[in-house]
């Protein structure tokens, strides 16, 4: 089930901004036969117009009534003799249909979404709306976090809320849409147990608003307890997960809200596959495609579909809905639900001996993980195929040849035929013997980088926490404290990082900066230490291995700085040289004898970080380079140990 689970958890909503500071329910039919007037002004049109977008909750009637608001807002516009307020309604007009356009893009995966909600921020700056610049910000931070755009999404959820705070009961409505999109935030990098507080203050902060409660108040609460349940799932706490995805399938069916009910049904439907209910899930997973009206709400269900049927074993039922799904996910651009769906098709064409069809989707699936992995197979398969062609075309001549010379030598043509088969036979053999091991070495390679990985440094969390026990013996309590909860952080960021084959650069600093601090605390505080980075080098977007450089880290300040009577010093730098990134640590330490010098004697994390880094780089000859720093007299002064890392540009 793992690879369900981060499958549409977070769900995108935005707010429509227009001045509308109540959002009533309103009768449609009345509210479309005042649009149709031909009597009545444009601003009681538009403002009509606006009521409408705000109870119709399917958005195959949304999209036409926006569009008729954009045209009037701009035919009126172009009027240069407005009055200063006429100007402002319409400008303000003109930025909700913008903004609406930005959500109905978002939903269908439009990356253009961006610009558009940047167009409605604009205009209603150009008026002073605040209250409307100040939502449709916390919209941008939304979009831009799920382009992991983190710090700049940061930034308009905090400018948004210093604003909103300023009037707190005016505002609820704003502050509890900037903790929800925080609490989407922290969900988009896996901090969960972070994603359900804020979300969870959210929808606090919509109850103790006073007086009636709007149809807008609860399909905003819809996309909370959505939320909230989507991170319990994720976190396998199914119990809680299906309490509240229930609430929020309750409020969609009130509002009859078909959207909504399509994604809580689908994550419903993945409860239903843990309790093993697949009945039940079958019938959350249809009735959730039938009424999507978003790609992603309809590719969620059509690849969990195919997963029950996978499960069930009806495989040529669930490669049907997965090939299905994957049209979907390829639409709107979708790589959790394209992940997904390949590596079920790759299992499934393996199980049924189409070797040729498995590579191809495994290769597809890796391309998603790790591009890096695909590249090897890729001209395999091409050269496979050349080779292939041109042995097809070679037997369609000999064959072509005998048959004229047929009447003279039927026997010549049969022992030929003969021949020609068995080679075709023993081909098709060897190709499919050859394909077996391609796939076997994609599972040996993806367990071997994992299982080095699980091996790196337990005896670090061993020792700290016989340290931990010492500071209590010794009535430190103090520095007990400050260890542990800096500890406790280091454990978890290594959690939630193992089990990635690459982390971002920043991600990794952050370990190691941390790392420091607790050694620091440990040997009380006898060394000081520097961590610089390259300016042209971005963390956020260089990808790296986790943990490679911990070992080095941890071997400078246990036998670099022992026996030192000065402090010790520990410079770590981050460069990028030749399109290589390079890491180089150095201190002032009694550097290297021969015997550290031999590599038999090296630490276990040491040597399995050698073997890592030589298996990344393809590179059985990959050399550490370590040297003494000396001074004039030819005395060492420390030492410098640097390598290139292998990375991953994400861009």
């Amino acid at each position: 089930m793992n690879h369900q689970s981060k499958s549409i958890v977070i769900l995108l909503v935005l707010f429509f901004s227009i001045n509308t500071t109540v959002f009533g329910q309103y009768n449609i039919d009345s509210l479309k036969a005042i649009i149709k007037n031909p009597k009545i002004h444009d601003t009681t049109r538009l403002f009509n117009i606006a009521l409408l977008i705000d109870n119709l909750y399917e958005n195959h009637e949304v999209v036409p009534h926006n569009a008729m608001m954009g045209k009037i807002a701009q035919k009126n516009l172009q009027n240069k003799n407005l009055s200063v307020d006429l100007h402002k309604k319409y400008t303000m007009y003109l930025a909700a249909y913008y903004n609406n356009i930005s959500v109905q893009m978002e939903d269908n995966g439009n990356p253009k979404a961006l610009n558009y909600l940047d167009k409605s921020i604009s205009l209603y700056r150009s008026v002073n709306a605040n209250d409307e610049v100040y939502s449709s910000v916390v919209s941008k931070g939304l979009l831009l976090s799920r382009r992991k755009r983190y710090k700049e999404a940061i930034t308009c959820y905090f400018d948004a809320l210093r604003y909103f705070e300023k009037d707190k009961d005016q505002n609820a409505d704003g502050i509890s849409y900037v903790y929800s999109n925080l609490g989407v935030l922290y969900g988009d990098q896996d901090q969960w147990r972070e994603a359900i507080k804020y979300l969870k203050i959210a929808a606090n902060t919509i109850d103790q608003k006073k007086g009636k409660k709007t149809v807008e108040d609860e399909l905003q609460k819809f996309t909370m307890y959505y939320n909230i349940g989507s991170a319990y799932v994720t976190l396998n706490d199914y119990k809680n997960g299906e309490d509240y995805l229930k609430k929020a399938l309750v409020l969609s069916r009130k509002h009859n809200q078909n959207s909504f009910s399509s994604y809580a049904l689908g994550k419903l439907g993945i409860v239903d596959m843990y309790y093993k209910r697949h009945e039940a899930a079958e019938k959350k997973f249809i009735e959730s495609s039938a009424i999507a009206e978003s790609g992603r709400s309809r590719g969620f269900s059509l690849v969990n579909l195919g997963d029950l049927y996978f499960t069930k074993k009806k495989y040529a039922k669930s490669k049907t809905f997965l090939e299905e799904g994957l049209v979907v996910a390829k639409e709107i651009k979708n790589d959790n639900l394209k992940e997904q769906a390949y590596e079920l098709l790759y299992k499934i064409n393996k199980i049924n001996g189409n070797y040729k069809e498995s590579v191809k989707m495994l290769e597809l699936y890796n391309s998603i993980k790790d591009s890096s992995k695909v590249v090897e197979t890729k001209n395999e398969l091409k050269q496979q195929q050349l080779k292939y062609d041109y042995q097809k075309k070679e037997l369609n001549y000999k064959l072509a040849t005998e048959k004229k010379n047929a009447a003279k030598n039927n026997l010549l043509i049969i022992l030929s035929s003969l021949v020609v088969l068995l080679l075709i036979g023993a081909y098709f053999l060897y190709r499919n013997y050859k394909q077996k091991q391609t796939i076997s070495a994609f599972e040996k390679k993806d367990l071997k980088q994992k299982l080095l990985l699980t091996q790196m440094n337990p005896h670090f969390i061993f020792n700290s926490i016989d340290n931990i026990q010492s500071l209590i013996y010794n009535k430190q309590d103090k520095e007990a404290v400050s260890y542990l909860t800096k500890f406790s952080k280091l454990t978890r960021q290594i959690l939630e990082n193992s089990s990635e084959n690459y982390i971002s650069l920043e991600e990794e600093l952050m370990m190691i900066d941390n790392y420091l601090n607790i050694q620091q605390l440990l040997y009380n505080n006898k060394f000081e230490f520097t961590l610089k980075v390259a300016e042209d080098i971005n963390t956020e977007t260089i990808l790296v291995p986790p943990m490679l450089t911990q070992p080095f880290i941890e071997n400078a300040i246990k036998h670099g700085l022992k026996n030192t009577t000065e402090k010790g010093k520990i410079a770590i730098q981050f460069q990028m040289k030749d399109s290589q990134l390079g890491f180089q640590i150095i201190d002032n330490g009694i550097g290297f004898g021969s015997a550290e010098k031999d590599s038999s004697k090296k630490s276990l994390a040491m040597k399995i970080t050698k073997e890592r880094l030589s298996s990344l780089a393809k590179n059985n000859n990959f050399e550490v380079q370590v040297e003494n720093i000396l001074d004039d007299n030819k005395n060492s002064i420390g030492a410098k140990v640097y390598f290139d890392i292998p990375y991953i540009y994400e861009n």
